[in-house]
């Protein structure tokens, strides 16, 4: 994982085993419901229920019922009494996506279930105590909501205990290869397709394109990919329209390198890199890094979560590797090429 997915992780290790009340934020398709997911199944709740419930998705006039339920006559359509998702997750965890679309009106209800631990039933009077650890989610502004009026402040308190923000996918570059490999090789099983790699080139591009769409446009893309896959190979023709043309690449503008040989060896995801030693497999990975930036060996060394210091002591030794070995370009021949990189500018 990337430094700042790192941080998350850690974050979630402390919070999961608390009881406290989470707000998770980020952008659309950054991952939000399975941070939710990750901290129901690290805690002291994991063997209860967890209740997932998308308040953008449920009409005004019936998030109260989704939420703390009805009996039959509450309204037009209640035909027979309903549970809501409190009383479902008693016990356990209820998340709220989209918490900031929630109407003004049922904010405060919510609100004093989370103060009282009772909720009453649409249409009932009758109260009911539940034991329900909350988390919610937005992609929207919540400070900006509350210095507008339009979502309330002490309920904005209640929701953030603690909060989990979770970066943009294009923020963290070093975290697409990994998460490609990941949906593969889960697409592969969901469709029984037999083993297929991405090629040096569709690495490159899934590598360098921006991703407004975040983690679920790569997890579609590559389900996409891997469903019409006919001979094995991932390649540039199986892309998607979105990643077919240069000006789609991140917003550097930087077109990614085209594929070398010159490491000798596999591209991700080739099985023949079983068998290669350890230190050919890092080196590998440090020059085909240095080539996603150009060169540029203070941002490969952040990409690859070592020092700087690291990375300049590696590429030395293997210019005097390649000397011994009485093959090797001097550093200045071999710099222009970028296959050991160049200092930051």
């Amino acid at each position: 994982a990337s430094a700042k997915m790192q941080d998350v992780i850690d974050r979630i290790k402390r919070i999961a085993p608390t009881d406290a009340t989470v707000l998770i934020t980020g952008e659309s398709g950054t991952g939000k419901e399975m941070i939710a997911q990750a901290i129901h199944q690290n805690s002291p709740r994991k063997g209860k229920r967890m209740k997932a419930l998308n308040v953008r998705a449920v009409s005004e006039t019936l998030v109260e019922s989704e939420l703390f339920g009805h009996v039959k006559g509450a309204f037009t359509d209640a035909a027979s009494d309903r549970m809501g998702a409190f009383e479902y997750a008693d016990g356990g965890t209820l998340f709220l996506d989209e918490v900031g679309d929630m109407p003004m009106s049922t904010q405060i209800k919510l609100l004093r279930v989370l103060e009282e631990h009772r909720i009453t039933r649409v249409g009932d009077n009758k109260a009911i105590k539940v034991n329900v650890r909350l988390l919610s989610a937005t992609n929207r502004p919540l400070e900006q909501m509350v210095e507008d009026g339009t979502f309330r402040n002490d309920l904005y308190y209640r929701l953030n205990i603690v909060t989990v923000h979770l970066p943009a996918l294009r923020e963290r570059p070093e975290d697409v290869i990994p998460l490609m490999d990941h949906f593969r090789k889960m697409f592969l099983k969901r469709h029984g397709k037999p083993q297929c790699n991405f090629s040096p080139v569709v690495t490159r591009r899934f590598y360098s394109y921006a991703w407004p769409g975040n983690i679920r446009q790569l997890r579609n893309f590559v389900e996409t990919m891997v469903v019409l896959d006919t001979d094995g190979v991932l390649d540039v023709n199986d892309l998607p329209p979105e990643l077919s043309q240069e000006s789609d690449f991140s917003s550097s503008g930087a077109a990614p390198a085209e594929p070398s040989e010159s490491s000798g060896l596999p591209g991700v995801g080739d099985s023949s890199l079983i068998g290669r030693s350890m230190a050919d497999i890092e080196r590998w990975a440090i020059e085909e890094t240095l080539k996603l930036t150009a060169g540029n060996r203070e941002e490969a060394a952040k990409i690859l979560s070592i020092g700087a210091r690291t990375l300049y002591r590696k590429l030395d030794k293997y210019r005097q590797d390649e000397s011994e070995a009485g093959d090797a370009e001097s550093p200045a021949d071999a710099e222009p090429n970028g296959s050991l990189g160049r200092p930051a500018q």
